[in-house]
């Protein structure tokens, strides 16, 4: 649990970062160089570890999974442009709603997850929440 609040903290961090950089530069330089800068860390992390060895295992993945830095460059994108017209807190609310509604439907349609009536009425109350939050 402690993992993923970090993870949601440094989202927080990461976005604002880049949606300034972005204003300074451009949306896809900042994303560039947010994608180059992790690339980098790590890179660094893994040599460090002495894992970098294990990379060359890569060719034997099916190609699918290959392509979640695709996704990641998408996020740091849409979201250095999204936070300078709605915010940070407006923009991440959202993000959060598209994460719940989607990861929803891939544990139920993929995973093969069934949801309880709890976890429903709990998207439901988050959904219900985000509306009331974005009003003005």
């Amino acid at each position: 649990m402690v993992y993923a609040i970090l993870a949601g903290i440094f989202t927080t961090i990461e976005t604002s970062i880049n949606s300034q950089l972005g204003k300074h530069l451009t949306p896809s330089i900042a994303t560039l160089h947010s994608l180059i800068t992790g690339m980098t860390f790590m890179l660094l992390i893994n040599l460090l570890k002495g894992n970098i060895t294990r990379y060359q295992k890569i060719v034997t993945v099916s190609p699918i999974w290959l392509i979640g830095g695709l996704f990641g460059a998408f996020i740091i994108y849409l979201s250095s442009k999204a936070i300078p017209v709605l915010g940070i807190s407006n923009s991440l609310i959202l993000i959060l709603a598209g994460q719940l509604l989607s990861g929803l439907i891939i544990d139920v349609f993929v995973n093969n997850v069934e949801i309880s009536l709890k976890k429903m009425v709990g998207m439901g109350m988050f959904l219900i929440g985000t509306i009331i939050f974005l009003q003005k």
